[in-house]
């Protein structure tokens, strides 16, 4: 029947009137199921295409650690570094189709560190070498007493290969518990208004009280890693959560296709009414409207949820990871009180109602069990290896965060709350003057004091240092110069 209606060859009816169903979907199965398992095919090594051409191309550039002291006597708040995020998210470029298959071109990455040697404290951020003067002028424009100076990377202190014979290590890599759309709690929380002065109690202080407590042989490094997403269409969900708590409805877009579809499919139930329940065409019930005053039947929570991820998404993203080490000779190695401590410092920026940090269990150094000992040196060296190249794609999913929340996982404290443990100038370096000459192109910058001794005068006579030293004689106004009055005392 179906082949005479669709007018179709006599072969073609004859062998859908005697062919089982069954045996025609395994037919089709054999002559079309190739289809599908060579897309996934090409998908999938395309991917490992792309993953190659990005490492070649991570591999190719020259990245520079630079080291950031701000004096105690400076006025730093998190604000500075909130526009700081929010004005270095200009270095996200438009990779074209050539770039992005040929090249392996991508956004550029950079790391922001706060590293403990031995409770000794210090600030880091590693970047390409071509935006270093836009780093450099970024954080002079909000913090001018900073003080930036390359230093050689510190990671090479410890060993990426486990198990070694003197050291140990032990750390991990952090994810938020919820959709990244939800924000955590920020700088703003933590502004204290119930004392005389506005104080901003800051949550890095309890970190840096921790990292201060580094003994000789331990290590405990912190570190962010970030790259610009190439869109921020993160903020789409976020959007539609709001729009859903509040009873918006949501207004899609149909297709051509998709409306004859729906006309199609809506035939048959049509019919279907009308044989079994009767009435007129179009007579479906529907769907009661929702009340205009949804906004009013929010609970607290609600509208915290509302207000926090509003706020979230109207701020710059970035697609960051937070990975923690902590490491030590065997002989003082202190993993119990450490692991206490990475959870309980992340535990600060936790808010139930919207956010909080987890730790990525894959990424841990366990050994409870026998079945954990056997990849204990493996994740070792894995997370090390990984902090060492400040890699962004092994390991945990990178989530976002904006630039308000990364302003309060990496600020400078305040003069307020400084604490004896942080390494910090006492003052600023002043300036030099803007008038001094340049060295000319090809002579050597520096001044050649050896010439310069050589050229210097003698050593003055001793009757030029007597005449040097002698006071002058009075004299009387009206005796001549060129003689002393008489009547002086001997």
């Amino acid at each position: 029947m179906l082949g005479i209606i669709l007018n179709l060859p006599p072969a073609v009816t004859g062998y859908l009137a005697v062919t089982p169903p069954e045996v025609m979907a395994a037919q089709a199965l054999l002559v079309f199921g190739w289809i599908p398992i060579f897309a996934v095919i090409v998908w999938g090594m395309t991917h490992v295409w792309v993953d190659y051409k990005q490492e070649q191309y991570a591999h190719h550039q020259e990245y520079v650690l630079m080291e950031v002291t701000v004096p105690q006597t400076a006025i730093q708040t998190p604000k500075g570094m909130d526009n700081f995020f929010s004005n270095l998210a200009g270095t996200r470029s438009s990779i074209t189709w050539r770039e992005h298959w040929l090249l392996g071109k991508e956004q550029a990455v950079f790391s922001f560190e706060i590293a403990s040697h031995e409770g000794s404290i210090h600030f880091y951020i590693r970047c390409t070498e071509k935006l270093r003067d836009l780093v450099e002028a970024d954080l002079y424009a909000q913090y001018p007493e900073a003080q930036i100076t390359e230093v050689e990377d510190y990671v090479h202190n410890i060993p990426t290969k486990y198990p070694d014979n003197e050291w140990e290590a032990f750390g991990a890599e952090f994810v938020l518990s919820k959709p990244q759309y939800f924000p955590i709690r920020t700088y703003e929380d933590f502004e204290h208004q119930g004392e005389k002065d506005f104080k901003f109690k800051d949550p890095l202080f309890p970190i840096l009280e921790l990292m201060g407590k580094m003994r000789a042989g331990e290590n405990f490094w912190i570190q962010i890693v970030l790259r610009m997403p190439h869109d921020q269409d993160w903020t789409k969900p976020g959007l539609e959560f709001v729009n859903k708590i509040m009873g918006k409805e949501e207004k899609h877009k149909t297709t051509m296709m998709q409306e004859l579809g729906g006309m199609v499919s809506g035939i048959p139930k049509e019919v279907a009414r009308q044989l079994f329940v009767g009435g007129e065409a179009g007579g479906a019930e529907k769907k009661p409207a929702k009340s205009d005053f949804q906004m009013f039947k929010l609970t607290p929570a609600d509208k915290t949820q509302i207000e926090g991820v509003t706020d979230k998404i109207s701020k710059v993203g970035w697609q960051s990871k937070i990975r923690v080490v902590y490491s030590g000779k065997k002989t003082n190695f202190r993993k119990g009180m450490m692991a206490a401590g990475m959870k309980g410092m992340m535990l600060t920026y936790a808010n139930s109602v919207l956010n909080q940090f987890g730790m990525h269990g894959p990424s841990i150094p366990k050994d409870d069990y026998f079945w954990m000992a056997w990849q204990y040196a493996g994740k070792q060296s894995k997370l090390t290896s990984r902090y060492a190249k400040r890699s962004l794609g092994p390991g945990a999913t990178p989530c976002i965060l904006n630039s308000e929340e990364l302003a309060t996982l990496w600020h400078f404290p305040g003069a307020d709350s400084r604490t004896p443990v942080l390494t910090a100038q006492g003052s600023r370096r002043a300036e030099a003057p803007g008038g001094l000459p340049m060295a000319p192109v090809g002579e050597p910058e520096m001044v050649d004091w050896k010439k310069m001794q050589g050229n210097k005068p003698s050593a003055p006579t001793d009757e030029e240092i007597e005449r040097a030293f002698s006071l002058p004689t009075p004299h009387s106004p009206s005796a001549p110069e060129d003689e002393a009055p008489s009547n002086l005392p001997v």
